[in-house]
């Protein structure tokens, strides 16, 4: 049986959430694979598709895996005719595309990961193409591709609105597999570690983390208004904002909100930071701060509650502007905000800062919830679904 995975995402150097979720579970899954009995591992073999050499952990490939760099000059459309006639010429029995879009041409047993349809939610934050492409290559995936994973429940509910029904008594085809985190937020950095790396980002303790792209989507306006009632209530209370990301739809509304706050010099924002650095800056955190109007999951909680850093976050709202996968991730263990409401969001935080007995129950509330989180545990359910044994299996 031959596996072919499209690593290009995984391969990129500045990852974002997708990109990260790809590279943890390829190499979870080469563990995984590793403890497959013998007579199954010797007939079972694994192609990464690139559009550049393989770096870093993605590289180091086990016996039964091997590197295909598929090039290509040009800077868009490898995935619809570079690995198209890949498929075409040298088609893998089963292709997982695990965060971009599937290709043209691609073998019947061709299973997507879909994160979300934010670009029905938020069509603003897309351009033309950017939204057309997504919404129907998610509706395709739905109708035509053998399997669909989501990383949520409330995700996969979104992708059931999109699905155009050819047939009431077609089988839904989409499973949920929950993302995991990377563990290096779990081992505990000491004061002068977490200090040094804050002294490179000019980051002052205490302060409020945020991460995400600075943009509509993600609320940051909202965020950096409750950090100035913040200060405002509690003037003598010295604290600092990290606005972690790059600039997103509606970043112009994010630089006026920052160049507007009486607090400007308080708000920082570093840009894109290294995974090396992040674990640093999220345990040097008072409070992980997610407002966000639109999430398919969540990572970032996760990486917060496995830091133990207590974490604000969305609740669900039957407003069309407001979908997202906080609770389902978060459980009990984060503190839930109206979104749009600045006052309640300004609030809860507080009572993180100000409440101590409420700031340890959540902390050892968060620790315990993350527990059910893994790449691990999610490479293995991957790997069901991406095996033909696994055909039974119910989503």
């Amino acid at each position: 049986m031959l596996i072919g995975i499209d690593a290009s995402r995984a391969n990129e150097e500045q990852k974002t959430g997708v990109g990260w979720y790809a590279y943890f579970l390829i190499c979870e899954l080469k563990k995984h694979l590793s403890t497959l009995a013998p007579e199954h591992l010797s007939t079972l073999r694994v192609i990464l598709y690139t559009n550049t050499p393989l770096r870093g952990e993605l590289a180091n490939l086990p016996e039964g895996w091997e590197e295909r760099v598929l090039n290509w000059k040009l800077k868009r459309f490898w995935t619809q005719i570079r690995l198209s006639w890949e498929m075409l010429v040298n088609p893998p029995d089963v292709l997982f595309i695990p965060a971009h879009v599937f290709p043209i041409i691609h073998p019947q047993k061709t299973i997507m990961t879909i994160h979300d349809v934010a670009a029905l939610k938020f069509p603003e934050s897309y351009n033309w193409f950017e939204k057309w492409y997504t919404i129907w290559s998610a509706r395709f995936a739905l109708n035509h591709l053998w399997r669909v994973i989501a990383p949520s429940e409330f995700t996969k509910s979104e992708l059931k609105k999109t699905k155009k029904q050819k047939n009431k008594k077609t089988p839904d085809n989409v499973f949920v597999v929950s993302h995991g985190y990377d563990e290096r937020y779990c081992t505990k950095r000491n004061k002068a570690e977490i200090e040094h790396k804050l002294n490179q980002y000019h980051i002052e303790q205490p302060y409020l983390l945020s991460i995400g792209r600075l943009e509509h989507k993600k609320n940051t306006v909202k965020i950096i208004e409750a950090f100035n009632k913040i200060k405002f209530q509690v003037p003598s209370y010295k604290l600092q904002l990290v606005l972690v990301g790059q600039p997103g739809h509606g970043y112009h509304e994010v630089h006026q909100a920052i160049v507007d706050s009486p607090f400007k010099n308080d708000i920082i924002t570093p840009g894109w930071v290294s995974e090396e650095d992040l674990p640093d800056l999220m345990q040097g955190a008072e409070v992980f701060v997610f407002p966000s109007l639109y999430e398919g999951f969540g990572m970032p909680i996760l990486e917060a509650m496995a830091s133990g850093v207590p974490v604000v976050a969305s609740k669900g709202s039957g407003s069309a502007s407001i979908t997202t996968a906080s609770q389902e991730v978060g459980g009990e263990a984060c503190l839930y905000i109206d979104p749009l409401n600045v006052e309640d969001i300004a609030n809860k935080i507080l009572e993180l800062l100000q409440n101590q007995e409420l700031r340890k129950k959540e902390i050892e509330l968060g620790l315990e919830r993350v527990k059910n989180f893994g790449w691990e545990k999610c490479a293995g359910e991957t790997f069901k679904i991406l095996t033909p044994d696994s055909n039974n299996q119910s989503p």
